[in-house]
């Protein structure tokens, strides 16, 4: 259980957001899986919501931009950068390509939007007001974030580059790699399983909850999906789950906040 009242180092995530193509239906679904409260953003900011846990900004989510072409509804993750043009231009340069290019957010911050170069979605945010979330690792909170990847080798050369870090092989079952920065964990890798179907490379966000068997419960009984069993792990018992317009996460338990 963390609070967070500074940004973020360099390199480390700091925020996850929903693209929800209507925001009324995932506020309300959210809310009534995580507890989340919200503050909404005015008109010129579309929207914009940032979700909260005991008063601390949790998560965002927001509607599709204006004249993007059509795109799923997903949940991203975005790395803190102090300087996000030029954290862009080496991500370009280390093979990624560019989404959304370096803009400015009113006084918050700035954000980018790139694909790695196994074409997994990720974000640039350098802080202003916003300083990403203020609370992770409890119940409504992320707690891990994953990448799902066609090329385990050329993701973990590329992140391993871009943020300045070391990858761990975790020993036993499927070839899964963490990266560290000493001993602190920033997220997981692992190469997509055939057997899986046709998942494209993507990250995948975990939230932390204090009962998977009541979160999945209410998953499904507010028209989201669950898209496997609850699962015992070392790490806390886990699901993945969708919510109605499709968005995939994971939850974990976390215990008592």
């Amino acid at each position: 259980m963390t609070t967070h009242t500074q940004p973020k180092l360099a390199g480390t995530p700091t925020w996850v957001d929903l693209m929800a193509p209507d925001l009324d239906a995932a506020r309300s679904f959210y809310q009534a899986i995580f507890g989340w409260d919200y503050d909404i953003a005015p008109p010129e900011y579309g929207g914009y919501s940032n979700a909260k846990v005991a008063g601390r900004i949790a998560a965002g989510m927001g509607g599709p931009m204006p004249d993007a072409p059509p795109a799923p509804s997903a949940w991203s993750m975005y790395f803190a950068t102090n300087s996000i043009e030029a954290d862009v231009d080496r991500a370009v340069g280390l093979g990624a390509s560019v989404h959304v290019p370096a803009m400015q957010v009113g006084p918050f911050g700035s954000m980018a939007i790139l694909a790695d170069p196994t074409g997994a979605v990720f974000g640039f945010w350098q802080a202003g007001q916003h300083i990403g979330a203020q609370v992770t690792d409890e119940h409504g909170a992320a707690a891990w974030y994953e990448l799902y990847t066609p090329n385990l080798q050329q993701a973990r050369e590329f992140y391993s580059a871009l943020l300045g870090a070391t990858d761990e092989p975790m020993p036993g079952g499927p070839e899964y790699y963490v990266l560290k920065r000493g001993e602190h964990q920033l997220c997981g890798l692992m190469e997509i399983d055939p057997a899986w179907g046709a998942l494209p490379a993507q990250w995948m966000i975990y939230f932390g909850v204090t009962n998977v068997d009541t979160a999945v419960a209410a998953v499904t009984s507010h028209g989201g999906q669950a898209l496997s069993a609850i699962e015992p792990t070392p790490f806390g018992r886990m699901a993945t789950v969708a919510d109605p317009a499709g968005a995939q996460f994971k939850i974990i338990e976390v215990g008592e906040s």
